[in-house]
């Protein structure tokens, strides 16, 4: 059976489609049942491909304005560094029992050094950035909910469909109790812990 097939049939109600648990998934790749894919990450226990394109491209392409906002964010990372946490960019975060989600930008405790054997937990991680052109559904729904669940105290989507920076914090069950919008010519801060990182929202919107 075709996958397009058994979704066809979950939809009437004749199949069902269980999700996988991070350990499943762990497992599955560590038996090569599962290729070891960089483009891909899991997401709500499903396997999803990574989209970084622009809005209406190949989702296998890397959109320009993406890309630029990825290399920026990473130029921030010696801010972090004497704050006493690191910035990670494009690297996985685990959040069990369904999740591991590899974000544009993580904010984490600690230093690289800390986490030689396991990436990133939820308990590990500040704040987390994700740059949305054509993901940007996904970034404002499965991926907000994933990191709302998880308790990421501060949730960042720099939106370059509507040239904005959305910044969730405060996080209550599947979403964030407190959501603001900025615009060119504003300023958001980036937690980093006790402390945060102020930075233009023209710097984060190529």
């Amino acid at each position: 059976m075709s996958s397009k097939t058994i979704l066809e049939e979950a939809a009437a109600g004749r199949a069902t489609i269980v999700p996988w648990t991070l350990e499943q998934y762990h497992r599955a790749i560590e038996a090569g049942f599962l290729p070891d894919d960089p483009s891909v990450e899991l997401i709500d226990g499903f396997i999803v491909h990574k989209d970084r394109a622009k809005a209406g491209e190949d989702l296998m392409t890397i959109g320009d304005r993406h890309r630029v906002a990825v290399v920026r964010l990473g130029q921030l990372a010696s801010s972090f560094e004497q704050r006493g946490c690191f910035l990670q960019t494009q690297q996985p975060i685990s959040l069990p029992p369904k999740d591991e989600p590899e974000p544009d930008a993580a904010i984490v405790r600690g230093s690289i050094d800390d986490y030689l054997d396991h990436p990133p937990t939820a308990a590990d991680v500040i704040c987390v950035v994700e740059v949305a052109d054509s993901s940007l559904s996904i970034d404002l729904g499965a991926k907000l909910a994933a990191y709302a669940r998880a308790g990421i105290p501060q949730y960042v989507v720099v939106d370059l469909v509507n040239n904005r920076v959305v910044t969730h914090e405060q996080p209550a069950g599947d979403a964030y109790s407190r959501v603001v919008a900025s615009v060119r010519g504003a300023t958001v801060h980036l937690s980093a812990g006790r402390d945060h990182v102020e930075i233009a929202v023209d710097r984060l919107l190529p």
